[in-house]
């Protein structure tokens, strides 16, 4: 009771940022985007509510997971057919190991064009605090890290909470959140959603 009071104190007085004053709209975010040097942070498309995370002792297992629905996968296209029309530059394309994230990618950008990688694991179902603790730190390391190509962008297809503990942003499934890198904090500049692709 008293870590959830003294949570909810925290978020009143630093509440989530979903967008700043200086954020750049859809259409400048995307031009923007096309310069290269970011990283976009994708919360995994839309997905079936009525299903659960219910073993997760073999991650390769689709069955026991939340998936995508089909709203999602119509998300992922968009997306995908977003950064092909406006030829937004990528590097590489990393993604959490869950079903939802991996098909999100897959559907996007296409068959093994990304890399899965287990720091971008979802914290939540996570019981150890010190692992929890590392996938955040993880997480704001990427953030603040500048692609190895100042023209391209490093697309990471992740989780939500998992963003608001690195980087006190919060987005829906589905939309994306973009950042500047190479300072101290992730710096958010602009929000998404798949819909602002057209």
């Amino acid at each position: 009771m008293l870590r959830r009071g003294l949570l909810c104190l925290i978020l009143l007085v630093f509440p989530l940022a979903i967008v700043s004053a200086d954020s750049l709209e859809p259409e400048a975010l995307l031009e923007r985007m096309q310069e290269g040097g970011l990283v976009i942070y994708w919360r995994h498309a839309a997905t079936d509510r009525s299903q659960r995370d219910t073993d997760l002792s073999d991650i390769s297992r689709c069955e026991v997971q939340r998936n995508l629905n089909d709203h999602g996968r119509d998300q992922a296209r968009k997306v995908g057919k977003g950064f092909d029309d406006h030829a937004i530059p990528v590097e590489r394309i990393l993604t959490s190991p869950f079903c939802r994230n991996i098909d999100s990618a897959r559907i996007a950008f296409g068959e093994e064009s990304w890399e899965v990688r287990e720091d971008l694991f979802n914290v939540p179902p996570v019981r150890d605090r010190q692992r929890q603790q590392d996938l955040v730190t993880a997480l704001q390391r990427y953030l603040v890290t500048a692609p190895e190509d100042a023209e391209k962008n490093v697309v990471i297809v992740g989780h939500n909470i998992n963003l608001q503990r690195a980087a006190r942003v919060q987005i829906d499934e589905g939309e994306i959140a973009v950042f500047e890198p190479g300072g101290d904090t992730p710096r958010v500049i602009g929000i998404l959603t798949p819909d602002d692709f057209r």
